[in-house]
């Protein structure tokens, strides 16, 4: 799952958002109570600040503010809008658990989609799309390379008490700039509803959007940087709904290069380096690379990543953006080894990253498909197909003649196992460890039935079964331990 990966955050954050809903929800996340930022920001001369103010002003009409309704009630926050077609940059933290969300743009009020959405403890950002819309007014992404200390910055943003019409504009400086992070610290005095709406420079260009404050510090306030923006909006631009934002800072690129490398379900290997410019994995900053593929519900996957590194490490990533396999090797030269039977239709995301953050080198990355991979039980429910009342579950898989395969399995009791070949032969019997596995050559083409059983009538509990070709095998007993 999505939390068991997050990690500690380095700051205490309070979440921005205007509601009790939200603000609760923020809490939660963060373990800090959510809090106002009033202290006033630095300030220009006199003319300067009008001159200034006449300026800025002319961002306000892309700036927009969002009504996020829950099952348990209402919150509110900001938002700006980046395509003239309507696409929204905001906070995950303000729309997140929404059943609605609508946006206020031009004193309209317009039901929005979540098209993309990230995680408060991962990368803060979601997308929106309003429908049947064009020309709208926009404010540009700012070059990271602009960004500077001490600069002069503008928040805009529906604080409490504010008009849904006319969003605020308040005046601050940078502080500060986490590059590997994607953070950008300012001092503008930022209240509850500020979250999602953009920080702007002079020229009102975006240079960051607006998340949380600092609980133990006087005015320290945070905002995801532009660079973390303009790739969250590529990613979604190139299809990539998940891991960015959710598990994985991504690094780096350009809209003509990829964040993320297709590969075949398919027996295949890939060469890679991790390097200190890679995407990061939000847990610890690891460097990560991903990659995706298609898959049919009902397949199976082997994923293997060897390298030299003192540890590497595999996270499988499902289409509904859950994390569905975990694996990491303890040590150099040892593989991260993930082997899964695929639940769901569509795309799936493998994150291959190193096992801690100052770790960079060469890997290998094998997929292939497993020829079966099941999880069973003997239980009640359970026929009995043994003489004795012993009972068994049966599988079907295929093979080839002269195909060397392994068996192996784990399980919560000492299996009794048969293999029948397609003219019912017996290719395979006997009792099996719990942990373990037996290599056997397949004697014509077709489809094999394997059966599992317990070796005593009373046996009950859960097993892991799994069919390799013997090509693929990493070691039987490092699959039978996973």
């Amino acid at each position: 799952m999505v939390r068991s990966f997050a990690r500690p955050q380095p700051v205490r954050f309070a979440r921005l958002a205007a509601s009790s809903l939200l603000l609760q929800t923020a809490i939660a996340t963060t373990l800090v109570s959510e809090f106002a930022l009033t202290i006033p920001g630095t300030s220009l001369t006199q003319s300067a600040a009008a001159q200034s103010r006449s300026n800025i002003q002319d961002a306000e009409a892309a700036v927009v503010h969002i009504r996020a309704n829950g099952r348990n009630g209402s919150g509110t926050g900001s938002g700006v809008i980046i395509d003239p077609s309507g696409l929204i940059v905001t906070n995950a933290h303000v729309v997140a658990g929404a059943r609605e969300v609508i946006v206020t743009v031009q004193g309209r009020e317009v039901r929005a989609e979540v098209v993309a959405m990230g995680d408060a403890d991962c990368l803060d950002l979601a997308l929106l799309q309003l429908p049947n819309q064009r020309n709208l007014p926009t404010l540009r992404l700012a070059d990271a390379s602009s960004i500077t200390k001490t600069q002069n910055i503008w928040a805009l943003g529906f604080p409490v008490g504010s008009t849904p019409r006319s969003p605020s504009i308040v005046e601050g400086t940078v502080n500060n700039i986490h590059i590997p992070q994607g953070v950008v610290v300012f001092n503008a005095p930022v209240n509850p509803g500020n979250s999602g709406g953009p920080v702007i420079d002079s020229q009102l260009r975006i240079v960051g959007i607006t998340k949380s404050g600092a609980r133990d510090a006087q005015n320290v306030n945070f905002a995801v940087s532009v660079e973390q923006v303009r790739l969250f909006v590529e990613a979604h631009r190139q299809g990539l709904r998940f891991p960015v934002g959710q598990y994985v800072i991504p690094a780096v690129a350009s809209s003509s290069q990829s964040i993320s490398q297709q590969i075949s379900l398919t027996r295949g290997n890939v060469q890679a380096n991790l390097q200190p410019g890679d995407s990061r994995f939000c847990a610890d900053y690891s460097p990560t690379d991903i990659y995706t593929f298609e898959a049919e519900a009902g397949q199976a996957v082997m994923l293997r990543m060897s390298s030299r590194l003192a540890g590497s490490r595999l996270v499988l990533v499902g289409p509904d953006g859950r994390a569905i396999a975990l694996d990491q090797s303890n040590g150099a030269n040892r593989d991260a080894l993930v082997v899964q039977k695929l639940t769901q239709s569509g795309q799936y995301t493998v994150l291959a990253m190193a096992a801690g953050e100052n770790q960079s080198g060469q890997y290998d990355l094998q997929i292939s498909q497993p020829i079966l991979v099941e999880r069973g039980m003997l239980d009640a429910s359970t026929a009995p197909c043994f003489d004795d009342g012993s009972l068994c579950r049966a599988y079907n898989f295929q093979g080839r003649a002269g195909q060397t395969v392994a068996l192996i399995v784990n399980s919560a009791f000492n299996p009794y196992l048969i293999v029948r070949d397609p003219n019912g032969d017996r290719v395979v019997e006997g009792k099996a460890e719990r942990q373990g596995s037996v290599r056997f050559e397949l004697p014509a083409d077709g489809w094999y039935r394997l059966i599992v059983g317990g070796v005593e009538p009373g046996d009950r509990g859960e097993f892991f079964i799994s069919i390799l070709d013997t090509q693929d095998l990493p070691g039987a007993n490092r699959v039978s331990q996973r």
